[in-house]
């Protein structure tokens, strides 16, 4: 087994990439490792439940229509040392259309996650797969967006790109706006401590202010039996709490996202890596929080919590967190992945940004890259345009509902 390196480890490769064995293939049934010793491998490189056997095969039934599977294994002397599932589709804006590639579970999901590739071989392994993409697959671009800013493979794949700019040109490397990390201490009382003393004091008193006006009691749902029904109210309450904000909230922005998760949810509850951190006030459930954990790593999905006037005062947001960081703690979880964009409160609460990347090459082919580059300037256009304007500012003004995100802004958001 290769032992899990730091995140930001890299070692240099020392054997020739002819050694190297890759194997394509284009369905979860026909790829060349078990599901036990792909987890066990995303596991020793330190890679993220976004690249998890399971995760990608059910991103894949709900995400893939129109687009082909390429799974990429990388193998040395027999052992496994990458892996990459990626797909290839074409994407159109207006006039421009690029046939491009990209990796499993890169949209639809709000993801960001590295692609597990041991740090002796990743340099070999990106080579390996861009020659493939743009050679036998014919692609115009490969895309490798959205990074997390300290994904151990980045200066592999820089030096990847070096290497073949007779093959390929780099469009994009770029910072893509934050994530959010927190790192948790071996004890609660520890992470109370390192607040800042206002936010810690601010904390115990609306908690103080809750168990005074309720029966205040916390619980995590986790077995198989529970999942579903833990998930199908949290949804309820999620709903509930973006209606009364005249949003439609995560699930009625994102396409087929319900059954999506509910898929996983069923899955993963069964791997014992689902949770679901409760808040309850008098037996009612007043704030939920949505998680996985994988490899010491609580990814949390989303929170809800009771629109409820009588409610605000006590702060659930925060009072809801706060619960979920001292489950984990008490788990023996010490870092939690907590999405991409900024707030204040995580911020104010031990939470640390760092900038996730865009990485983004065409093929040298005549007339490739400036296709590319315009189909970029086009993606960054309607990006502006259609989500940062319309969607953030001017839609929640309106008197209609908003429905879905465009198919075509999440396809080509790159």
């Amino acid at each position: 087994m290769i032992s899990p390196p730091a995140r930001n480890t890299r070692r240099e490769p020392t054997l020739a990439s002819s050694d190297l064995i890759v194997e394509v293939t284009d369905s979860f049934e026909e790829v060349n490792t078990t599901r036990e010793d792909w987890d066990r491998f995303v596991l020793s490189v330190g890679g993220d439940l976004y690249v998890s056997y399971d995760w990608c095969r059910i991103w894949w039934r709900y995400y893939g229509k129109y687009r082909r599977l390429r799974l990429f294994t990388f193998r040395m002397s027999g052992q496994l040392v990458g892996l990459a599932p990626m797909f290839v589709e074409q994407v159109r804006l207006g006039p421009i259309v690029i046939r491009i590639a990209k990796r499993v579970g890169s949209d639809s999901a709000l993801t960001i996650f590295a692609l597990p590739l041991a740090a002796d071989y990743a340099a070999f392994c990106y080579r390996e797969l861009i020659s493939k993409l743009i050679e036998d697959e014919k692609c115009d671009a490969v895309s490798f967006g959205f990074m997390p800013g300290d994904d151990p493979t980045l200066s592999s794949l820089r030096d990847s790109c070096e290497q073949l700019r007779g093959v390929l040109t780099c469009v994009r490397d770029a910072p893509a706006g934050p994530q959010t990390f927190f790192h948790l201490p071996d004890a609660f009382e520890k992470y109370l401590l390192a607040l800042d003393s206002g936010q810690r004091q601010n904390y115990r008193r609306r908690l103080k202010q809750l168990k005074q006006a309720f029966d205040v009691k916390g619980d995590v749902v986790r077995e198989a039996s529970e999942a579903r029904s833990a998930f199908d109210h949290f949804t309820d309450l999620h709903e509930s709490q973006w209606r009364r904000e005249g949003k439609p909230g995560h699930f009625g922005d994102w396409p087929h996202s319900t059954a999506f998760n509910s898929d996983l949810v069923d899955q993963l509850s069964r791997l014992d890596r689902f949770r679901m951190v409760r808040l309850l006030a008098d037996s009612r459930v007043i704030a939920y929080q949505y998680a996985f954990v994988f490899g010491g790593c609580c990814y949390w999905r989303l929170p809800a919590r009771a629109p409820d006037n009588e409610l605000d005062r006590f702060g659930l947001g925060v009072l809801g967190m706060v619960q979920m960081f001292e489950t984990m703690i008490n788990e023996g979880v010490g870092r939690v992945e907590a999405g991409v964009g900024h707030y204040d409160y995580k911020m104010r609460f031990g939470g640390e940004e760092l900038q996730m990347r865009s990485f983004l090459v065409a093929a040298a082919r005549p007339g490739t890259g400036l296709r590319v580059r315009l189909f970029l300037w086009l993606s960054d256009q309607l990006h502006f345009i259609y989500y940062r304007i319309w969607r953030l500012r001017v839609a929640p003004r309106l008197p209609f509902r908003e429905g879905p995100l465009w198919r075509t802004w999440i396809r080509s958001r790159i």
